[in-house]
C-alpha cells in the first residue's frame, strides 16, 4: 500500500494512536517518530496539527507510567514514600521543567513518570508540561521530514523508489542520533 494513502486512510487518528501506543512504552515498544517523520515526508498531513495531536497521544501514552506509579504506591515501603515526599519538596518549582526537558528531548522520561506517580506530583503539572515536551518532539521530528523531504526530490531530480530509500534511512538516523546523544552532558555544557 502506498505510505500517502495509508496516511491518508488514518489520518490524524492514527498520529494519536501511534504516539500513544508509542509512548506507553511498557506495553508497546513502537518507534513511533520514524512514523511521524513519515507522516511530515508525505506533506499529506498539516505538519502543526500533527505536533499538537502526536504530543497529546505521546502525553497520554506517558501519563500510563504515571497512573503505574499511582498504583504502585501501595506496594512499596512507608519508608520509600517518604523519600518521594522529601523528593518532591527537592523538586519543588522545577518539577514542570525538569518535566519538559525530558520530554523534549530524549532523555529516558520513561524513567521519571511511574516516580511522579509514586509521589503524587501533581497531575495537571505533569501533564501541562509532558505535552508541552512532547509537542515540540513531535514537531521538531514532522517538521524535519516535512522540510527534507522536498531537498531531497530536488537532489535526485523528482520522486524515485531512491527518495523513499534515502528518506527511511534519514528517519532511522535521526531516530537513532536522537536517542544516543548524551542530553545530560549536553545540557550540563550549557550551564556550566
Amino acid at each position: 500500500m502506498d505510505l500517502n494513502l495509508l496516511i491518508m486512510s488514518y489520518g490524524y487518528l492514527g498520529v494519536f494512536l501511534a504516539s500513544l501506543l508509542g509512548s506507553a512504552s511498557i506495553i508497546f515498544p513502537v518507534p513511533y517518530l520514524i512514523l511521524i517523520y513519515y507522516v511530515g515526508a508525505s506533506h499529506v498531513l498539516n505538519p502543526l496539527i500533527v505536533s499538537i495531536i502526536g504530543g497529546l497521544g505521546a502525553t497520554f501514552g506517558e501519563l500510563t507510567l504515571y497512573i503505574a506509579g499511582l498504583g504502585g504506591r501501595k506496594i512499596i515501603s512507608e519508608r520509600s514514600i517518604k523519600n518521594t515526599e522529601f523528593f518532591k519538596k527537592a523538586v519543588g518549582k522545577y518539577g514542570p521543567f525538569i518535566i519538559f526537558l525530558f520530554a523534549a528531548t530524549p532523555l529516558p522520561d520513561d524513567i521519571i513518570y511511574p516516580v511522579l506517580g509514586v509521589m503524587r506530583y501533581d497531575m495537571f503539572k505533569t501533564f501541562t508540561a509532558c505535552f508541552a515536551g512532547k509537542t515540540v518532539l513531535t514537531g521538531l521530528v514532522v517538521y524535519s521530514g516535512y522540510y527534507s523531504y522536498e531537498y531531497i526530490n530536488i537532489l535526485l531530480g523528482g520522486e524515485s523508489i531512491y527518495t523513499s530509500i534515502i528518506i527511511t534511512i534519514l528517519a532511522i538516523i535521526f531516530v537513532i542520533i536522537v536517542i544516543k546523544i548524551d542530553w545530560s552532558k549536553f545540557f550540563r555544557m550549557g550551564v556550566d
